[in-house]
């Protein structure tokens, strides 16, 4: 098993800019949940789209053009963002490569689900600035083993897709920054995720002893990688 950074001081700077990144955005999705006019329109609708301008913020990363939020109304709190690239895209077309953060708020929502929220957000996005950073022949490899985008299509494409490379990187990134804002220990979670893999897996009709050696690769993959990028993750929070 091996994940090497030639670059490791250019790789942890550019990771620290990632984080700074991805508050500063869900800072701005948050202010316009927020908003009294974004929530009537919502409470009316039970869906909205909008722009967030986040211009300049992303305007060192070139491949991060513009940020869409997706609302839909539900019973839950849930928050999930996108890259959206053109696939086999050349180093131009990256450039036009856009983020859409999916929402879902009940209708009549207030503040105090934030709390909620913003955890997940924060997950996400740090999860899709990384891809943004991500060469395309790197984001297209798990693209073509999964080209529909079912990842529980059966258990081969479950496991490419949670070990892929591209994923994994982008997976941990994500769950370094929510562990530092919910001051919880990395590992917890780590698991956390592996438990909601293995639980979807069993929702789609797959059984234990066929998952359980499948959720040991993927453990053990995320937490060599963990260790090797954030050896003192444990003992880092976010102020």
């Amino acid at each position: 098993m091996k994940l090497l950074f030639e670059n490791w001081r250019g790789f942890l700077s550019e990771g620290r800019k990632l984080e700074r990144h991805t508050t500063l955005i869900s800072r701005r999705v948050v202010d316009a949940i927020k908003d009294n006019e974004v929530k009537d329109a919502f409470n009316v609708s039970g869906e909205l789209e909008f722009q967030v301008d986040v211009g300049d913020i992303v305007q060192d990363l070139p491949n991060v053009r513009n940020l869409y939020v997706e609302m839909m109304a539900g019973d839950y709190v849930f928050a999930h963002a996108k890259y959206e690239f053109d696939l086999d895209a050349t180093e131009e077309q990256r450039k036009t490569s856009d983020i859409i953060v999916n929402v879902i708020l009940p209708v009549g929502y207030d503040d105090s689900v934030l709390s909620q929220l913003i955890p997940e957000l924060k997950d996400s996005l740090r999860h899709e600035l990384e891809h943004s950073t991500q060469p395309t022949d790197m984001l297209m490899k798990i693209q073509k083993q999964i080209p529909k985008g079912d990842i529980w299509k059966s258990l081969e494409s479950a496991k490419s897709y949670y070990t892929d490379e591209a994923e994994t990187k982008a997976h941990i990134a994500g769950f370094y920054k929510k562990a530092k804002m919910l001051k919880e220990p990395m590992a917890k979670v780590i698991d956390e995720e592996l438990w909601n893999i293995y639980s979807t897996g069993l929702s789609r009709g797959y059984k234990e002893e066929d998952l359980d050696p499948i959720m040991g690769e993927i453990k053990e993959l995320w937490y060599f990688y963990a260790l090797q990028r954030y050896p003192h993750a444990e003992m880092e929070y976010e102020r």
